[in-house]
């Protein structure tokens, strides 16, 4: 049996060459992907599909701007959806419409026989308070003092609970 890998860096090196074909081929790879992650911060299809929308965009036209020093390809792509995420609740908070807060979180399944040196396996290990502030953190955005409003604690705890978890994958990924 072959296993296809798909080669995200040859696919954006020919987008910015202007292959429209290679674009596609990200397109097709990558959005169910990106846009469960665009669904997961917002909440809202429409608004998940916009902001997908606003990231290729932005992929397309910026391709020629990735490099490997900075990471993976995939990774380059996925900021420029987070980013884009993260802008559109700005927007909303500023308007009033709605806030990030009110979305519940994912309900995330992590393998829980992921090993301890790896990603996986310390946010498998985390316990629930603390996975719920990394949560808050990257698909929300919150700031360490929003956070606590959120989960009523407080804000030395958030940022404690932050700095534990980022040391634990720093390790993970070091060991």
């Amino acid at each position: 049996m072959t296993v296809s890998v798909f080669d995200y860096e040859a696919e954006l090196t020919a987008c910015a060459a202007g292959d429209s074909t290679a674009f596609h081929a990200l397109y097709q790879h990558e959005a169910p992907t990106m846009r469960a992650l665009a669904l997961a911060m917002l909440g809202v299809p429409a608004s998940a599909d916009a902001v997908l929308h606003e990231a290729f965009v932005l992929i397309w036209r910026n391709a020629a701007g990735y490099s490997p020093r900075i990471g993976t390809a995939r990774a380059w792509m996925y900021s420029i959806l987070r980013y884009r995420a993260l802008a559109h609740l700005r927007r909303l908070r500023a308007t009033g419409d709605v806030t990030a807060e009110q979305q519940p979180l994912p309900d995330l399944s992590l393998p829980s026989g992921a090993a301890p040196d790896t990603i996986q396996g310390v946010l498998a290990a985390l316990p629930a308070p603390q996975l719920d502030v990394l949560l808050q953190a990257y698909l929300h955005g919150g700031n360490p003092a929003r956070i606590a409003d959120l989960l009523d604690r407080s804000e030395p705890d958030i940022r404690a609970s932050i700095e534990s978890v980022l040391t634990h994958i720093n390790e993970a990924v070091h060991a």
